[in-house]
């Protein structure tokens, strides 16, 4: 299952990364994933908390906020009691008590609306309620959006996408045609939040009677986080009486998320486009929601947009170098599509995608086309070990042979997929290789290809520097029933120093008989 709020933040930011640009006073502010503060114990986090230093403290406030375990909240709180003076470190305390979001917390965050001087402050905790999921924050929320401060209010409205009680939807419904563009773009980003029924019908009326091209797009975004099947007519009719590239763009989105049926002939469409952004938006789209039926058309269109790059040699392709890096862009999405969607339709498609092409590094553009480049190889070859075909095993098989030591990886694998036993003697020479990538994918190969011949030169890898493919060897020489290795395995599995090819090469060695 597709999260399609996820996949929606996925769209535009790698895809249509502009699309936010209009919106950017809506977007919280970027802010650490969380990972590093983890690695602080607990206890001395709680402590820092009264450091004299309001660095310290302020540090110690962000990090508490990413571990939402028992005393946190209460650690914070305790931290307010003791009239924290810093307005920045009071900012941040509200911060990461609405990222914790524990009801215990709600009568601070009033406190901080109704007392708190700083402007910045009042708007991270109005902020912050939307990530409380009571009737009291909705309350909060709504006596928000009639502070003094617009940014207090934007925060405030946004606030109230959470919750979809009758006074909260009644609120946006009003807010949604208020006179300031602001507070009404935001108004209608929120009706969609609320997933709701109230929420869809405003705004299906005002994507009717919008004249205002950014209220359009806007109401576009709502819908696309609405996620209402109910709602595909009037965005297929949007999208079908406009020119406007942009405004196609959010429709597919919105589309894609309705997750209606009868939409693919749009996303489709969009892969004639002149637009680039269209077709990589398209494919993006197909990638996900797409299914095995669209797979051949998407082959044929990767055929004809890609035939530039077939057909021309390195110097060729440098001479239009955006156009080539457009091109090749383009050409990677189709390949990943087609793999994703049904690897076996892109035979064609593999077999071009293939070929070599060595690009001089002489340039940042010619660096960037290099890259590309070793991608769309890469993809095509691991593609082509789902096809079956005779020759596609030819191509893979002379890929054993590139400079490339990813290249000889990838290729190791699809000669696995295909299971043409006329290569397993290439397959257990590339145990010998000089990349250890290739050497445990060689070793993965031939124990579940069940190439009893390997035996002798896997035993051999049991010794090998690199961990990995220690473990790979002997997992192999396990599916393969090695009795000669028995021995070797259990040696292994005791005094073997990475306690990973420990375990692999005790549970190779039960599998012997």
């Amino acid at each position: 299952m597709v999260d399609i709020e996820k996949f929606i933040r996925t769209i535009w930011r790698l895809a249509i990364p502009w699309l936010l640009l209009a919106l950017a006073c809506y977007v919280p502010n970027a802010r650490s994933n969380g990972w590093e503060h983890t690695s602080i114990d607990f206890g001395v986090l709680v402590e820092a908390l009264h450091d004299a230093n309001p660095n310290v403290r302020l540090r110690a406030a962000e990090s508490l906020g990413f571990r939402p375990q028992s005393g946190a909240t209460g650690a914070l709180l305790a931290r307010l009691e003791k009239n924290e003076s810093v307005d920045r470190v009071r900012q941040e305390i509200y911060t990461s008590l609405g990222r914790i979001g524990e009801p215990s917390a709600l009568a601070e965050i009033e406190n901080c609306l109704l007392v708190e001087t700083a402007a910045a402050i009042r708007v991270e905790c109005a902020n912050a309620l939307g990530n409380f999921d009571s009737r009291n924050a909705e309350r909060l929320a709504l006596q928000a959006i009639h502070d003094p401060n617009i940014q207090v209010r934007l925060h405030a409205i946004k606030s109230l996408g959470s919750f979809s009680g009758p006074a909260a939807l009644q609120a946006l419904a009003d807010l949604a045609r208020d006179k300031n563009d602001s507070i009404s773009q935001v108004a209608l980003l929120s009706l969609g939040r609320t997933r709701s029924a109230t929420g869809l019908a405003i705004l299906q009326e005002s994507l009717s009677r919008s004249e205002n091209r950014k209220q359009t797009l806007v109401i576009l975004r709502a819908l696309a986080f609405l996620a209402n099947p109910d709602a595909i007519a009037d965005i297929q009719a949007l999208y079908r009486k406009t020119d406007d590239e942009e405004v196609r763009r959010y429709a597919l989105v919105a589309m894609a998320s309705t997750r209606a049926r009868g939409s693919e002939s749009y996303f489709l469409e969009a892969l004639s486009s002149e637009d680039h952004a269209s077709r990589i938006l398209g494919l993006a789209v197909l990638r996900n929601f797409g299914s095995r039926d669209q797979a051949d058309a998407i082959t044929e269109h990767a055929l004809l947009d890609g035939s530039r790059i077939f057909r021309q040699d390195a110097d060729a392709l440098l001479l239009e170098a955006q156009s080539t890096i457009a091109s090749l862009e383009l050409l990677n999405e189709y390949l990943r599509t087609v793999i994703k969607l049904d690897p076996q339709a892109g035979e064609s498609l593999y077999l071009q995608a293939a070929a070599v092409k060595s690009v001089p590094r002489s340039s940042s553009a010619a660096l960037k086309i290099a890259q590309q480049l070793y991608q769309i190889r890469w993809q095509a070859i691991y593609g082509l070990g789902y096809t079956g075909a005779e020759q596609a095993a030819e191509i893979v098989a002379t890929a054993l042979k590139d400079p490339d030591p990813r290249i000889r990886a990838v290729a190791l694998r699809s000669l696995g997929v295909l299971g043409n036993a006329k290569y397993h003697d290439s397959i257990v020479a590339m145990l010998n290789d000089r990349s250890a990538e290739v050497r445990w994918m060689a070793a993965r190969v031939l124990g579940r290809s069940g190439v009893e011949s390997a035996s002798e030169t896997l035993i051999r890898s049991l010794a090998d520097t690199n961990a990995q493919v220690r473990l790979e060897s002997a997992l192999a020489l396990g599916y393969l029933n090695a009795a000669a290795a028995k021995m070797k395995l259990s040696e292994l599995a005791s005094k073997d120093p990475d306690s990973r090819v420990q375990e692999a090469a005790l549970y190779a060695a039960s599998l012997i008989k």
